[in-house]
């Protein structure tokens, strides 16, 4: 798990941060945008619920730096209470993070371009950030015997008839 920001200026919704989750075993990244940095354990809670329950498997080892955020009471108690071990890696090592530190890395490249590319104001980056999330856990990658991480999460097929253009015109409907 890394956490990235200040991003400036802030998204349309005025968040400055996000933070990214990689499942290890199937590459699937998860990404939550905040506002303070402070909001990144209730986030995280929240997201370890979701993901738990998606996969009917509980969170064994999380990875992060060591940061305030996350190098706190609060996360200890939960690593206590919920079993799973809280790894901080040594200062100055990004490679043991690796998994986070590059999909970080991948995810503002795509980003970028994607702004860049369809000439999106800068507060658009959390737009492009999930767009970039979307097409990265939809994508096979032969590192996954071609498998995207989209199909090894949910054991299902994407459905990719839905995908739009980034900054495309769209209708909302509502069910109600």
């Amino acid at each position: 798990m890394d956490i990235v920001g200040s991003i400036n200026p802030p998204s349309v919704s005025g968040k400055r941060y996000f933070f990214t989750i990689v499942d290890q075993s199937s590459s699937y990244k998860i990404v939550k945008f905040l506002q303070k940095k402070s909001e990144v354990f209730e986030q995280f809670q929240a997201t370890k619920i979701a993901m738990e329950n998606a996969q009917d498997k509980k969170i064994k080892k999380l990875v992060s730096d060591r940061g305030g955020e996350f190098l706190n009471n609060e996360f200890k108690k939960l690593s206590n209470e919920c079993g799973f071990i809280h790894i901080f890696p040594p200062p100055e090592t990004p490679q043991h993070k690796a998994f986070a530190e590059r999909a970080n890395q991948t995810i503002l490249k795509k980003a970028r371009f994607l702004l860049g590319g369809l000439n999106l104001p800068a507060n658009f980056l959390a737009d492009a950030v999930n767009t970039a999330v979307l097409l990265s856990n939809l994508s096979p990658t032969t590192s996954r015997e071609n498998h995207s991480p989209h199909f090894l999460w949910t054991d299902t097929p994407a459905r990719l008839s839905r995908l739009r253009k980034l900054g495309c015109r769209a209708v909302v409907y509502s069910l109600d």
